[in-house]
């Protein structure tokens, strides 16, 4: 990618996107007289040619006929507006913060009359509105006015009522963000519910959340539904050995659904989804299951978001696959790719469509034609890369293309030593696969009966993920065959 600001932003603009971003442009109220439309033009014809932002300059620069400087002046220019269309656009999509805005200025300007008739209008729309994950701390800074209004027109009594609900909103918006980021610090930060006592991290206990939650389901039912969604599926990863609480927060997540908007659900589905995934891999196979039920749930109620995102490993249409691979679904596989792979980013689409039907293919036993779409993969992400090499390790070994396995190992091997970006906590299990394929041809190649089951023995001892299982069935096959 070209690093320059401007055009980075410009790039990731759909069709549309580019359409309306030229209109907002063409006002005079932002360009300061300026008509940026044969810039816009140049930009479009130059950009697929260029590979460096030298070669982008010198390319502006021809097709204006104006000196580089004047380039950079004009792309400057542009970034600056550019910042200014995101404003508008995310303000135009959030009416509580744009409404927030509006009435903040009244009351600055001593404009109470005008200032009520917002605020009205805006509680108004909060109530009626499908909630955002963001919506009840808008709305707490929406109160707060108020309640600053209250003061300097000296209402004791109104000001003391609108002061508990500002602390009620806020503190649910809190408590509902607290939870979410010790969540993520319970799963990225390898972090456990000890750590996070000893750091101080986690100073809100059980008595004062249910003691709010109490208040909360008295006289506020929706923030009751949602915190206690939350307080809930945080308790479900904290502690591992009571599926009660996450069964708890199924129930308030159908009752928080009811009034959340689309990005809210997502974020619901999401730490539910998240809490299966790491059941799985704490060698639980039931949530498997659950996981399929979640994803179909999900999917019907047209929440594919998270199939829209360009960044890699955020994109989730590989975990859809291979959850369903655990259950065998293969024909709803096959629906799946041909449903919703139309809604990948195009800079990933083709991959993913290849990699995902030569796993299909490899599990339906259709081996060449496996080879075949896995060797269409670019791998241009890590993640990419890796998954079509380790099924085309498993496709080598059983079609008994042994030199072309070992080839396949050592590429393996010297892509993940030169990719120093990939996590370790990603590398891991797939190093232990090529450590574990080794010993595998080695005693396919030189080994005995012996040295078979002593490594499928080793084998069963440990985690059974899917790929150590693949390993040991091939180990337990070849005791049986020497």
């Amino acid at each position: 990618m070209i690093k320059i600001k401007f055009l980075q932003f410009y790039s990731g603009l759909s069709k549309n996107e580019k359409k309306d971003f030229g209109k907002f442009v063409s006002s005079a109220y932002y360009n300061k007289g300026r008509d940026f439309s044969a810039f816009l033009t140049a930009v479009e014809k130059n950009l697929p040619k260029a590979e460096t932002a030298a070669e982008m300059i010198s390319g502006l620069s021809q097709s204006l006929v104006c000196t580089n400087r004047s380039v950079w002046n004009r792309l400057h220019e542009l970034k600056t507006l550019a910042e200014r269309y995101i404003v508008d656009k995310e303000l135009s999509r959030n009416e509580l913060l744009s409404g927030n805005l509006v009435s903040s200025y009244y009351i600055n300007r001593s404009e109470y009359g005008l200032f009520r008739q917002k605020v009205n209008s805006a509680q108004k729309k909060f109530r009626t509105t499908k909630k955002g994950i963001d919506s009840n701390y808008h709305y707490y800074q929406l109160i707060l006015q108020l309640g600053n209004s209250y003061i300097y027109q000296n209402k004791t009594e109104p000001f003391i009522r609108n002061l508990t609900e500002q602390v009620v909103y806020h503190s649910a918006s809190y408590i509902i963000n607290h939870y979410i980021h010790l969540i993520e610090l319970l799963q990225q930060g390898n972090l456990s519910g000890k750590d996070l006592a000893e750091k101080g991290l986690n100073f809100l206990n059980d008595s004062n959340t249910e003691a709010f939650l109490k208040t909360l389901k008295e006289n506020y039912n929706e923030l009751f539904c949602q915190v206690s969604f939350h307080y809930n599926i945080y308790k479900a990863f904290l502690v591992k050995n009571d599926s009660a609480y996450y069964h708890n927060s199924l129930k308030y997540f159908e009752l928080a659904s009811e009034t959340a908007n689309d990005a809210y659900r997502s974020t619901f589905y999401q730490l539910l989804i998240n809490y299966c995934i790491e059941r799985t891999n704490n060698n639980e196979p039931q949530y498997y299951k659950e996981l399929f039920r979640l994803y179909n749930k999900k999917l019907s109620e047209g929440l594919i978001q998270d199939l829209q995102v360009g960044n890699f490993p955020i994109n989730n249409f590989r975990d859809y696959i291979f959850v369903a691979l655990q259950l065998g679904e293969l024909e709803w596989i096959k629906s799946f790719i041909q449903n919703y792979s139309q809604y990948l980013p195009p800079n990933v689409r083709e991959d993913e469509i290849n990699l995902s039907y030569g796993i299909l293919y490899y599990n339906e036993g259709k081996h060449e034609k496996a080879i075949i779409s896995l060797n269409k993969v670019a791998g241009e992400n890590y993640i990419h890369y890796m998954d079509s090499k380790y099924y085309k390790m498993r496709l080598f070994y059983e079609t008994n293309r042994y030199e072309e396995a070992i080839l396949e190992i050592d590429s393996y091997k010297h892509y993940l030593r030169q990719h120093k970006e990939i996590p370790e906590t990603f590398a891991k299990p797939y190093k232990q696969f090529i450590k574990d394929y080794l010993s595998l041809m080695n005693i396919l190649l030189k080994g005995s009966k012996d040295d078979a089951e002593i490594f499928a023995s080793g084998l069963r001892s440990k985690t059974q993920s899917p790929r150590k299982k693949w390993i040991l069935k091939k180990a337990e096959e070849l005791a049986k065959k020497h």
